[in-house]
């Protein structure tokens, strides 16, 4: 019997303690559909995040697309996942990988079982074949390497990637010093440029942290660290100097 082709072109990839997989759905009418998810890992390599991508969907097969009894092609671009997860061969060992191999090795077993118990859920159905070579096939087959829907790759590449988008952005540091001369306290930003000055320092220090965002982290030399714990022990009654200190116990200091 002659039956439509659902598609899943995946992609894994890792940085740091996360993996992110990205899945492009080619559905049975043709409807694209893209999907990203992303994980935390104690060691992640890129074997285990290809694996990953695997995983997923399969749990999306499962839970979708067994009930249509519409043949699934699954496209790969890791030749290793293709390779040992097909033919349940063992990877080789040495001494500097051996338990990052094993590690994969597992896993895929784990995968593999998954992948045996969604065919076996139609291990008496009649034979499939597939539309453009007529010949007899599985109900789910993965394939490496597809090269003539490369875009599709490409989609499932960069959703892999999404999680790099939305890092949080690091908060802006800058670090203050004080200088004197002439009886006139000046701020130097960044060991550069001056950016205040006043006679009393924490008035110019305050000028200084005024314009900076509120999540900018401040750093903030010896002299002024101790001028600021000073102040604190004041019980202060000059206006400017109070919302000086307002200011100043606002921000963030390294």
């Amino acid at each position: 019997m002659v039956k439509r082709v659902i598609e899943y072109y995946i992609d894994g990839s890792t940085k740091d303690q996360m993996i992110g997989v990205g899945i492009v759905k080619v559905n049975e009418f043709g409807f694209i559909e893209k999907y990203h998810f992303k994980v935390e890992h104690v060691n992640p390599t890129s074997n285990l995040a290809e694996g990953y991508a695997l995983e997923r969907t399969l749990h999306m097969i499962k839970e979708n697309d067994l009930h249509k009894h519409e043949m699934i092609d699954i496209y790969t671009d890791c030749q290793k996942l293709h390779r040992l997860f097909l033919s349940n061969e063992n990877m080789e060992y040495n001494r500097n990988n051996y338990f990052e191999k094993q590690e994969a090795n597992h896993y895929y077993q784990h995968i593999r079982r998954l992948y045996i118990e969604l065919i076996s859920y139609f291990s008496n159905y009649p034979l499939f074949h597939c539309e453009k070579t007529n010949h007899a096939r599985p109900l789910i087959k993965i394939h490496f390497n597809h090269d003539t829907n490369q875009k599709y790759h490409q989609y499932a590449h960069n959703l892999s990637r999404h999680y790099l988008k939305n890092e949080s952005v690091p908060a802006p540091k800058v670090e203050f010093s004080a200088k004197r001369k002439d009886n006139t306290w000046y701020i130097v930003k960044d060991n550069e440029e001056v950016v205040a000055e006043n006679k009393r320092p924490i008035l110019a220090l305050a000028d200084a942290i005024r314009p900076l965002d509120k999540q900018t982290q401040i750093k903030l030399c010896e002299v002024l660290s101790s001028f600021i714990k000073n102040t604190r022990q004041q019980k202060i009654q000059n206006s400017s100097l109070k919302a000086s200190m307002s200011i100043i116990n606002q921000r963030k200091y390294l």
